[in-house]
């Protein structure tokens, strides 16, 4: 329908020259001495048209033909631009894709082609995090030290993939200062308090892993697993530093009855006061846990037998009534049964110590058991027993040893 449009348009314009051309019947004398000429003044006004597009069409081809080298450059820029981003993107790819040595050498590609910074930028990030995983540091730290001198605005980028690498080197002192200058562009960054959580904790700080996680689990960054997890974790490195009894006990205090109430984190500490020869102190804190059936676990009941030889008659006799207390929830709980035993083993109660530690062979047959009847019979004189229940324990370890 438009060509018809044009068509009809083009058709008009022409008649409407044609008679224009008939009402306009003057002349012009042209005069160039000695000559004279006369010519049709339509004629003269055509002429006078056509002369200037041949003008403008000489002049155009001569400011193409003096353009000519510049476009070509520019032609030439553009193509290598294309295949610049073409290289990033195929970096990018091959990254996530784990093929690292291809990655660096496609971001270097698009490296000296590119002209947007941010561009240069990304790829020598590409370049560093693929370099450090395939191990190589010298050139790691060369595409780190380039993105110095890139815009602010990438910096960001720049420390916190410093940091992951750093971490992943085990260097935790510069990890957490790249984390520190990412924080100090953005203080809330949850991807950057994540890190540094993760550094604090290999650097053994646990008072300020408490107060990370407590802040990223406010912030939803952490679920209620991982925050258990890394709380555990720092309260075992505080234990760890403790030199006395009193030093344990009074940090129990400041713990969240919560956390308090770990069983993991019971039996560390039980282990903690052992190893500080608090014996009572260890006894009475598995006992408040195996007091609670959702506290209690195979292995405190465990560790409270290991304590009988260590605690004093009175405390042994306080236990034993509490456990059998503990029973009426537990009957089949081998691990407490065999604490039974070996408590009333070292009370030389010989016939309760025998029931207790055959009940829980009964549940469970463990080297432990046999191993505590071996030396109960041995004690009392029953040889015959003693072998029987020292040849069963050698066949468990040898089970569990190969």
């Amino acid at each position: 329908m438009r060509f018809v449009f044009w068509i009809v348009g083009l058709f008009a314009l022409a008649v409407l020259i044609g008679l224009a051309s008939t009402i306009n019947t003057g002349y012009a004398i042209l005069f160039v001495p000695p000559y004279r000429m006369e010519v049709s003044f339509n004629l003269l006004i055509v002429a006078i048209v056509v002369l200037i597009l041949l003008a403008y069409g000489a002049l155009r081809l001569v400011g193409l033909a003096a353009n000519l080298p510049a476009e070509v450059r520019a032609f030439q820029r553009q193509k290598r631009l294309k295949a610049s981003r073409h290289a990033l993107r195929e970096a990018a790819l091959a990254m996530f894709e784990g093929r690292y040595q291809r990655a660096e050498r496609e971001a270097l590609k698009s490296i000296d082609d590119e002209y947007s910074s941010d561009n240069q930028a990304l790829a020598l990030l590409i370049a560093a995090r693929s370099a450090a995983s395939v191990g190589d540091n010298a050139k790691r730290d060369g595409y780190l030290s380039r993105l110095e001198s890139m815009p602010e605005r990438s910096q960001l980028a720049r420390h916190m993939v410093e940091a992951q690498i750093r971490l992943d080197a085990k260097q935790p002192l510069e990890a957490l200062a790249a984390v520190e200058r990412a924080r100090a562009i953005s203080s809330n960054l949850t991807s950057a308090l994540r890190l540094e959580l993760k550094i604090r904790l290999m650097l053994k700080q646990p008072e300020q892993v408490l107060q990370l996680t407590e802040k990223l689990l406010k912030a939803d960054a952490l679920d209620a697993e991982q925050a258990r997890r890394y709380r555990l974790a720092a309260y075992r490195q505080q234990l760890a530093g403790f030199a006395g009894e009193r030093e344990v006990r009074d940090w129990l205090k400041r713990i969240p009855e919560v956390e308090r109430q770990n069983p993991d984190l019971v039996s560390d500490t039980a282990k903690q006061l052992i190893a500080l020869q608090a014996f009572g102190a260890a006894a009475e804190l598995i006992a408040g846990a195996l007091s609670n059936d959702e506290q209690a676990t195979p292995e405190l009941a465990r560790e409270l037998g290991m304590l009988a030889e260590h605690i004093d008659s009175q405390r042994r006799l306080t236990l034993m009534r509490d456990a059998e207390n503990w029973l009426k929830s537990r009957p089949h709980d081998h691990m407490l049964l065999l604490a039974l035993g070996r408590l009333a083993r070292a009370e030389q109660l010989w016939g309760k110590a025998q029931s207790y530690l055959e009940a829980s062979l009964s549940v469970q047959p463990t080297l432990c058991a046999h191993a505590e009847l071996h030396q109960l019979f041995a004690t009392i004189g029953k040889e015959e027993k003693a072998a029987q229940h020292q040849a069963l324990a050698l066949e468990i370890a040898l089970q569990q040893g190969c």
